[in-house]
């Protein structure tokens, strides 16, 4: 199979997330699509990300991932984990991750963000399993796959979250964009049940996994290296300040670590720079408000943190394959992908 021209497969491609924020302490704040019970899900394409690459972040919320097609990489606590076809991903709460490809070719998969703290358990029930889930420093991921036993399970439940926001799956329209998951909530309130259900039956398989990890030929992680302490708190810096102009001993120092280290820290778990890094933030944000508000350029370009229009559009153009005002007018017509990259034919392998 041939790899994907990244500038082909993304080049007028529209964030397919939901418009997120953060809190004061760098969290990123989801905009839930099932608000009883706090819960989100994405069917996406990483072609549908810039340079195919979500944000390095985290949350507060359990998150779980299915490649349908591809395949992808995930980044957590400095570990690099490949998923396969028909294999998930557990992350729990408060773990730095990101998705991303290493060799340019496409991964359709669903993501699904459950907030632990807001499924309606009693005191009991939420320190006895669901706190003690999300505070176990040995269990930050795993990996499933569909063969029965725990990975089976979990599967079926991210599967289940998946049908009742985007109907169930047809394997025959290979080449659809997967629609855009900020614009829809579940079919039915009603299926907020279900999110409940799906739930409590991930917990139960989870806290069963964790408990067989030792015995099952699933990996132990180690506790967080100092570097990934690091870079969460610079990361967290990044995006708490992103609007105001930021140096790279400010950086630094929001990570207890020197320049020199800061940049090796960026380099070794990010492959990018410190200020790349930033303006990776800035543009996201940028996109956002582009897509969410009729703000004028050079207003976003301010907002954002940008010294000057030209500055924003050339990196943004840089970053996103395409300018600020024609990223506007493509997701206004509703229209992700304009004639020429509707020709292209995402390839999987």
């Amino acid at each position: 199979m041939e790899q994907m021209d990244l500038k082909e497969s993304y080049p007028q491609g529209i964030v397919p997330t939901a418009e997120w924020g953060r809190l004061p302490n760098g969290a990123e704040i989801v905009r839930y699509d099932a608000p009883m019970f706090f819960s989100f899900t994405e069917h996406s394409l990483l072609s549908q990300y810039p340079n195919m690459r979500a944000e390095c972040h985290w949350h507060i919320d359990f998150e779980f991932t299915y490649v349908i097609r591809g395949h992808m990489w995930y980044f957590v606590n400095g570990k690099t984990i490949r998923i396969d076809e028909g294999q998930a991903i557990f992350v729990n709460s408060r773990q730095l991750h990101y998705g991303f490809t290493k060799d340019g070719t496409d991964c359709e998969f669903s993501c699904v963000l459950l907030n632990p703290a807001r499924m309606c358990a009693s005191a009991e029930v939420y320190e006895r399993f669901i706190a003690s889930l999300a505070k176990d420093d040995a269990f930050p991921y795993a990996v499933f796959r569909s063969d029965g036993g725990h990975g089976g399970a979990v599967i079926e439940q991210i599967m289940r979250l998946h049908n009742v926001k985007f109907g169930r799956l047809d394997h025959t329209k290979r080449d659809d964009l997967p629609p855009m998951a900020g614009t829809m909530a579940l079919s039915d309130d009603m299926e907020s049940l279900t999110v409940l259900s799906c739930f409590y039956q991930m917990i139960r398989e989870l806290t069963m996994a964790a408990r067989d990890r030792g015995n099952n030929g699933m990996t132990v992680p180690s506790v967080r290296h100092s570097h990934v302490i690091a870079l969460g708190m610079m990361c967290d810096f990044v995006r708490r300040q992103y609007t105001r102009q930021i140096t790279l001993e400010q950086i630094a120092e929001s990570g207890a670590v020197g320049r020199t280290a800061c940049a090796a820290i960026f380099r070794e778990l990010l492959n990018q720079t410190p200020i790349e890094f930033v303006n990776d933030v800035r543009v996201r944000s940028a996109a956002n408000l582009l897509t969410a508000t009729q703000l004028p350029i050079a207003t976003i370009a301010s907002r954002t943190g940008f010294s000057s229009t030209s500055y924003f559009t050339r990196t943004f153009r840089h970053i996103m394959h395409i300018t600020p005002l024609r990223y506007r007018n493509n997701a206004a017509c509703g229209s992700p992908m304009d004639s020429a990259s509707q020709s292209v034919v995402t390839e999987y392998r």
